[in-house]
């Protein structure tokens, strides 16, 4: 069952590394704990910034998700080539944001992500996804519609038994909480939570949802 194993990251954005580090010192972030790192919600997102906060993280022995999200390439490309220099432990792609060689994260997990909507096909997602070679799929679609929701998550369940991949299903939508919920037992591998602020509709807050996760963990371990 794929919620006894699902891995949940916090989503985290601050000012610059500085509001960041004293997060960690003041005790209300903890080194054991797994985060994704949204630098494109940073206040400051220069590549100065950047390496004091993954040389941080790496020191620390952190296990975090590297995500920079943009409408501009050019921008990504810089972001993503110099997070590279830090290896960090995974990083997060959004298919089609920018043209990128496979082997630009051979030293770390590729996550390969698509953000959509309802009506999205799922299968023709992942048909484009694993042209790309991915570590780990992500999905994150934004429902308004139950009945595709389960027909979604019944496809993925059964490609996931037949491929074994690695996969985040993220039902989004403010109303979807208990989707995300589902989908952790279900079939996802990887889950994100909210820190201080939702970084997606429909996040649960950190230590909610890994308590509810650990509730099914206990009824069926």
């Amino acid at each position: 069952m794929a919620g006894t194993s699902c891995k949940v990251y916090t989503s985290v954005f601050f000012h610059d590394f500085s509001h960041m580090r004293a997060e960690f010192e003041n005790g209300s972030m903890d080194f054991s704990n797994s985060y994704e790192i949204r630098y494109d919600l940073f206040g400051c997102r220069d590549t100065a910034n950047l390496g004091k906060i993954l040389e941080y993280l790496n020191k620390n022995l952190v296990d975090y998700i590297f995500t920079f999200r943009s409408r501009q390439p050019d921008q990504i490309t810089t972001i993503y080539n110099y997070a590279m220099n830090y290896s960090p432990p995974t990083v997060d792609v959004d298919i089609g944001s920018f043209n990128f060689r496979r082997d630009l994260f051979n030293d770390t997990n590729l996550m390969v992500s698509f953000h959509g909507l309802n009506d999205d096909n799922v299968h023709l997602i992942l048909n484009n996804m694993s042209a790309l070679s991915p570590d780990i799929y992500k999905i994150a679609l934004l429902y308004n519609d139950t009945g595709k929701f389960l027909e979604d998550i019944d496809y993925l369940y059964h490609y996931k038994k037949e491929h074994t991949i690695k996969l985040a299903y993220i039902p989004m939508g403010n109303n979807n909480s208990l989707f995300r919920l589902f989908s952790a037992i279900a079939v996802s591998d990887y889950a994100y939570a909210s820190y201080k602020h939702a970084t997606a509709p429909g996040q649960i807050e950190a230590s909610e949802f890994i308590s509810l996760l650990n509730r099914f963990r206990e009824k069926y371990e």
